[in-house]
């Protein structure tokens, strides 16, 4: 029986443009990494399809040597990396397994021949060329063909037809005269034509999953830039069908990509975001391109609050309304709470300044300021000069909110509202109140508000907005917020806003 191997972290000290990079696979949901160019993706990429041995002669065999080929300029010396992984061989299941690869000299290390053994497919830039552009001929082009109607075959076929939205009737194998390049062919009302004919989003789509599906179980496939040529419908129907695909047959799959809806399709996608500074590589769990644009030093506001949720959104839209500062806030949200410190930091690392920024924190996680200071600590290490002083600025910027008995935003603010009197409140906020009374016992935390949301019949927003005025009357407001509030009071004087009447 072969080894079923499952990675479940790389770490880059050293290679190429990645530094101090540990990027998390997941091990439910395909993952995803974003960035801007000349962040590392691709080169993430290269160095798992290097880290495993084929099973045998016939499968893909990716060298270090190949994708970080010696130059006059460099020798890749002292590149560095490693990888944790489990896997089981029958009835023996080994986790946290580790492996290390690195450059002292003139080669690699470990021998090819002794790293770990699993079948890797990695699908390139360079697989997607229009074949028309591939083969560069001229007039009578002659090919032959063959059926495939295997159930791999069909599968592929059918699944294209889904993605594609088309009815494809056969699948052909094809082999060109010219060159002797083989290729594949289909057949679709009456119609058959060969890869040669097919636009480039199409045959993107048969390449990705002839790749992906005629992997045994238990590979690791790997895609560069996924949505190379496909509009935003085909590319979520693939990820749909390759997650399910993947999820049944146990197979890893990393992809790259530059479209940031990937990170709306969270159910299928796991996604981290890389970003390139000097000192090291910054990531974090999601994707916020408002979020990356700051980092890049693209500013439109001269205040940015970033915030885990639209709840959170919503609560300080509300304090920003009340310090007559909206107009000039952008409100960003980051994501899990420990993205809070990762976002910082790489602000920090990349030189950006941060006095108009602030990052809000749920409050119920990393609630006390020493846990802050321990979450930093290990985002900037190092005693160098000028270490301790980014440390400081950073956990001057990361703010909670103060709820009681550190539970979530939805359960403090539905408590503030079933608690809340109904002197001074007009129709439309006694009938939103009533709502809220209502909604006492739901499956978990989120329900809380969302369910509200839900019964007013409103846009989700519309009705955050209109939650949050509501809320702002409750006793409890006041100290819930107060730590946002004094901070973006601080912010206000410091921009020199108009005085508050």
């Amino acid at each position: 029986m072969p080894t079923q191997q499952k990675i479940i972290e790389v770490y880059f000290e050293s290679l190429k443009n990645l530094k101090d990079l540990p990027i998390r696979l997941d091990s439910e949901s395909l993952t995803a990494l974003m960035g801007t160019n000349g962040c590392g993706k691709t080169t993430v990429l290269h160095a798992l399809a290097c880290v495993y041995a084929p099973p045998n002669e016939s499968a893909p065999n990716y060298k270090l040597s190949t994708f970080f080929n010696p130059t006059r300029d460099s020798t890749w010396s002292g590149s560095s990396f490693s990888i944790k992984y489990n896997e089981r061989e029958g009835a023996n299941y080994n986790e946290g397994l580790e492996q290390s690869y690195t450059k002292a000299a003139d080669r690699w290390t470990p021998r090819y021949e002794r790293r770990p053994i699993r079948f890797t497919r990695l699908v390139t830039i360079r697989e997607s060329i229009p074949e028309v552009e591939f083969l560069g001929a001229t007039g009578l082009i002659k090919y032959n063909r063959v059926p495939r109607a295997s159930e791999t075959d069909r599968s592929i076929l059918d699944n294209a037809g889904r993605i594609l939205n088309r009815n494809y009737g056969a699948y052909h194998a094809v082999s060109y005269d010219r060159g002797g390049r083989v290729s594949f062919g289909v057949t679709m009302g009456g119609l058959t034509y060969p890869a040669l004919s097919m636009s480039a989003g199409e045959q993107r789509v048969f390449r990705i999953l002839e790749a992906v599906f005629t992997s045994p179980d238990y590979s690791l496939i790997l895609i560069d830039e996924i949505d190379l040529f496909l509009h935003q419908d085909a590319l979520s129907r693939l990820i749909g069908v390759l997650h399910d695909h993947c999820s049944r047959r146990n197979k890893q799959l990393v992809m790259t990509t530059h479209f940031p809806p990937v990170a709306s399709m969270y159910n299928h996608v796991a996604v981290t975001t890389l970003h390139r500074t000097p000192e090291k590589t910054v990531y974090w769990s999601g994707y916020s391109l408002s979020a990356l644009r700051h980092i890049t030093g693209d500013v439109s506001r001269e205040v940015t609050i970033y915030v885990e949720d639209d709840l959170v959104s919503a609560i300080v839209g509300r304090l920003a309304i009340e310090l007559r500062m909206r107009a000039q806030i952008d409100i960003v949200l980051y994501g899990a709470a420990i993205n809070a410190f990762k976002l910082a930091s790489g602000l920090v690392l990349a030189g950006r300044p941060i006095a108009n920024v602030l990052i809000v924190q749920d409050g119920d996680l990393y609630a006390t300021k020493t846990e802050r200071r321990q979450r930093v600590a290990q985002e900037i290490t190092g005693t160098e000069a000028g270490r301790a002083e980014q440390r400081k600025s950073i956990v001057s910027r990361i703010r909670p909110l103060m709820p009681d008995r550190s539970m979530s935003p939805e359960r403090a603010i539905n408590e503030m509202l079933r608690a809340m009197p109904e002197d001074n409140l007009d129709l439309e906020e006694n009938d939103l109140l009533a709502i809220a009374r209502d909604v006492v016992n739901v499956q978990d935390d989120h329900g809380l508000v969302s369910i509200i949301v839900q019964h007013t019949g409103e846009p989700r927003d519309v009705a955050l907005s209109r939650l949050m005025k509501l809320a702002s009357k409750s006793p409890a407001w006041r100290r819930y917020t107060r730590i946002i509030h004094s901070a973006m009071m601080d912010m206000r004087q410091a921009l020199n806003i108009d005085p508050l009447r």
